[in-house]
């Protein structure tokens, strides 16, 4: 798992080639530099938002291809320890996809990457994260500015909605708890 070439097809390979592309034609700035840098934040993205995506098989007209981007294996196997990371954070908390406790558990470590589905599972999660990127930062920005004031705005929303509500006593509480 997380050992070989991993491919963004069809409306996803569009999504991570213009989140990986420059905006701003003088400065090059981007919003992730590599293709492996989506797929790593991607499905925690993805998870945090509640979005799952199918695949997608969006063609290229002018060649009838689907379009794809990939994720060189070097570079996965390079972040496989994130990956890994990411995938158990994912197993152990997605109560919609096993209620069972102790069978997430097994998921997240015993059996990791055992079912074929769990891998299916993860890889909605980072289509459904690659949408929600684009969603929020790319559609509708038309100028540098845009790119930042979306990229601003993100950030805040992501603040707002899932580290206002954590307190510094809430962090010593579950430092201290025995």
């Amino acid at each position: 798992m997380f050992d070989k070439q991993y491919r963004f097809k069809g409306r996803h390979a569009l999504r991570v080639d213009q989140l990986t592309s420059a905006f701003d034609a003088e400065s090059k700035a981007q919003l992730f530099g590599r293709n492996i840098d989506v797929y790593t934040n991607a499905p925690l993205i993805g998870f945090l938002y509640g979005r799952t995506a199918e695949p997608d098989d969006t063609k290229n007209p002018e060649t009838n291809q689907v379009y794809n981007q990939s994720v060189m294996g070097d570079r996965v196997i390079y972040s496989q320890e994130e990956l890994m990371f990411n995938f158990r954070l994912i197993m152990l908390l997605d109560k919609q996809y096993e209620p069972d406790e102790d069978k997430r558990i097994d998921k997240a470590f015993r059996y990791m990457g055992d079912d074929p589905k769990d891998e299916e599972r993860f890889d909605s999660y980072v289509r459904g994260g690659v949408d929600v990127l684009y969603e929020k930062l790319i559609e509708g920005a038309s100028d540098p500015g845009d790119y930042i004031n979306k990229l601003y705005e993100f950030v805040e929303e992501f603040q707002d909605r899932f580290n206002s509500e954590v307190s510094s006593d809430d962090i010593m509480q579950l430092c201290i708890k025995k």
